[in-house]
């Protein structure tokens, strides 16, 4: 059995006990780190640790499991970037500049609601899988880019300080939008799949994060080196982290998707499918 996991900031208490050799697979298991991983690149018997809007592609051959996630707190790597205050961009072309699907469903879930901007354009967000004999989408046109004053960045650029304009954290704006936490990242598993066929591959998942907690400090400053962030930003945001999904999280990833899908390529999704039962409200 195959695992993918989305290399990204946000999964690096994963990938990197997985990269250093701090934990190492057993004969059964293959796993792939890969950038940008999108729903397309997962196969039907794979596991992945992928984005969380690339559940919605994925709900017809996989289901959630709640073993492993990325739920982001009040520090997050999604930020918004603007020449001048937020409050005073009103309407415009809103650029994702190499965000992944959570990011852009953060964006379009928060601009409106949250600081008034009306997009009339979104270059960079994703734009579907295309059809069996049809050529991919062309590139945006660079006179939308250049008149883009809403910038969107994720992963490292996002926790840098800009030397100009402001930046504000998506994450955050979402929890106080919404009350409730940003789902960057899911873990979907074969739909089909028993159980006790899943369980070596969830234990190893454990460990990875396990490895990656135990030894955070180790990488994280290496991390900040490596990337040129400051290293209290770093501790700040993967400290807000949670590495697995409870019942109220559950809650949180449908909303984001049902009102990040809203307008974007990511097909209409109904009732999310887990491995397990929703755990009952105290």
């Amino acid at each position: 059995m195959r695992l993918l996991i989305d290399d990204a900031l946000a999964t690096a208490a994963f990938v990197v006990p997985y990269a250093a050799g701090w934990v190492v697979p057993g004969a059964e298991a293959t796993v792939e780190a890969r950038p940008g991983l999108r729903g397309g690149d997962v196969g039907p018997d794979d596991i992945a640790l992928v984005s969380s809007a690339e559940v919605a592609p994925l709900a017809e051959s996989h289901r959630v499991a709640p073993d492993a996630a990325v739920v982001a707190g009040a520090v997050g790597a999604v930020t918004l970037r603007t020449p001048v205050r937020p409050d005073e961009v009103e309407r415009g072309p809103v650029r994702l500049l190499g965000t992944s699907g959570a990011g852009e469903l953060l964006a379009r879930a928060t601009l409106r609601p949250f600081y008034g901007i009306e997009a009339t354009a979104w270059p960079g967000a994703w734009r579907g899988l295309p059809a069996e004999g049809t050529a991919a989408a062309t590139a945006d046109d660079d006179s939308t880019l250049a008149a883009a004053q809403a910038v969107v960045v994720e992963g490292a650029e996002a926790l840098r300080t800009p030397e100009v304009g402001f930046a504000e954290d998506l994450c955050r704006a979402w929890l106080i939008l919404t009350g409730v936490p940003a789902v960057t990242h899911v873990l979907v598993v074969p739909a089909e799949a028993e159980q006790a066929a899943l369980a070596p591959m969830l234990a190893l998942l454990a460990a990875l994060r396990e490895a990656g907690l135990a030894r955070r400090r180790e990488w994280r400053r290496g991390l900040a080196e490596r990337e040129g962030l400051a290293l209290d930003r770093v501790h700040a945001f993967f400290a807000e982290q949670r590495l697995a999904l409870t019942g109220e999280d559950r809650r949180a990833l449908a909303l984001l998707l049902q009102r990040g899908g809203r307008g974007s390529a990511y097909p209409p999704l109904g009732a999310l499918r887990f491995l397990d039962p929703a755990p009952e409200a105290p």
